[in-house]
């Protein structure tokens, strides 16, 4: 998949939950108690018995032996963040550089996997809630797995041995049964957009194939020419942006929003929960602003090519009428796909979840750690969006092929 092919947001939705026996309600934090019976150890090796680090009564803290204590598995569900740039995604696979082959590791080496699972994550009952691809990060991203919670200080080891870009922000105790694939009933999006891609002075079409010299010079005039007239992101811009999002809102047919799906297939239909722009934010200097969506689920591309085609209905490329005809299941249509850059995982919701078993359970929710992920937002994903926007120009190249020689929005009958 190529470096621009960036999400594939849990494309099916949540399944009937299985029956759960009723369990003492947990704790939430960035630790919990292992003091409480759990699962047993599942299938894999046997982690009833496994090595431990034990302090020697009257020895120094720093003198320690191992001692074989029975340590059980749990089922938890684990929350995450990760900047996704340098690796092939969220997925571990063979050969390749993924989110998932650094955490298995860091969990071997902290005492939550033992090294004959570490293998095979079947083992452990492994589910992701969704999948990025290439280069695509998250900050709510949840795993749930068996994993030994004992001794006290589980994420605290991870954490040191994850890069810097990799963190576990905490876990929470949860039933037996417990999928975050198949439990994730709804997600959560932020697309980060430069506030000038809304500016028609900029990102003026180019010659086919125009140089890098040919690039720059066009930046520059544009920046000299809204020198004296600056662009405005202003309560009206956001009125009508807010507006052709709300276009999305409801069960709708996106065919034409993905690839490889037919228009008169059911998973074309998709349910968008609410699609909204936030306030200006500034970033290293530059303006900024956040498209937030909220789906039961999303398919290849869809997320940018909704955003893709909104711009083009507030640039004046195409007319806001376009989505008469792009959910439509007659009509075939090419709209554009925005960069990758700045799309990435907010939040995984577990809406029925947590309905079903708050009187058991303790609910799964990033708000335990918001202010964890509001910090790693503000430390590596928006300024890695910034920066590479301005190193790359990503988004101000991408607005020169939005025009309308490139997306006529002709209108086809479905093949």
């Amino acid at each position: 998949m190529s470096a621009n092919q960036t999400e594939r947001e849990g494309s099916v939705a949540s399944q009937p939950h299985p029956e759960e026996p009723p369990a003492k309600k947990t704790r939430v934090g960035t630790e919990e108690a292992g003091d409480q019976k759990g699962d047993l150890p599942s299938e894999g090796c046997d982690e009833a018995t496994h090595s431990q680090p034990a302090v020697v009564a009257g020895a120094k803290a720093d003198c320690s032996v191992l001692v074989s204590v029975k340590v059980p598995k749990r089922k938890v569900a684990v929350f995450i963040a990760y900047l996704g740039v340098g690796y092939q995604g969220m997925q571990r696979s063979p050969g390749v550089r993924s989110i998932e082959e650094e955490l298995g590791k860091a969990m071997v080496k902290a005492g939550g996997i033992s090294e004959c699972n570490a293998d095979d994550f079947k083992k452990v009952d492994w589910a992701r809630a969704g999948r990025t691809d290439k280069g695509v990060s998250a900050v709510g991203q949840v795993v749930s797995l068996k994993m030994m919670i004992d001794p006290p200080g589980l994420v605290e080891r991870i954490n040191s041995h994850l890069p810097e870009q990799i963190r576990i922000m905490g876990y929470v105790r949860t039933t037996s049964g417990f999928s975050a694939y198949r439990f994730c009933d709804r997600r959560r999006y932020e697309y980060v957009l430069p506030t000038f891609a809304f500016d028609k002075r900029i990102g003026l079409p180019m010659p086919y194939r125009s140089d890098a010299d040919v690039l720059r010079a066009a930046k520059t005039s544009e920046e000299e020419a809204v020198k004296n007239a600056p662009f405005v992101f202003d309560y009206a811009v956001r009125s009508r942006l807010n507006s052709v999002l709300r276009t999305y809102v409801g069960t709708k047919n996106h065919h034409n929003f993905t690839k490889r799906v037919a228009a008169n297939d059911s998973s074309a239909k998709r349910y968008i929960i609410s699609f909204e722009c936030s306030e200006p934010f500034e970033v290293d200097g530059k303006q900024f602003v956040r498209l937030v969506v909220v789906g039961q689920s999303f398919m290849l591309h869809q997320i940018r090519k909704m955003v893709g085609t909104a711009l083009g209905v507030m640039r004046d490329v195409a007319p806001e009428t376009v989505y008469e005809h792009a959910f439509s299941e007659k009509h075939q249509i090419n709209v554009p796909m925005a960069p990758e850059l700045g799309l990435f995982l907010d939040e995984a919701i577990f809406h029925a979840y947590n309905q079903r078993f708050a009187q058991t359970h303790a609910m799964l929710s990033c708000a335990n750690y918001q202010e964890q992920i509001d910090d790693f937002k503000r430390k590596f994903i928006y300024p890695h969006i910034a920066q590479t926007e301005e190193a790359e120009d990503t988004c101000r190249n991408w607005l020169r092929e939005l025009n309308v020689q490139n997306y006529p929005f002709k209108v086809e009958p479905v093949a």
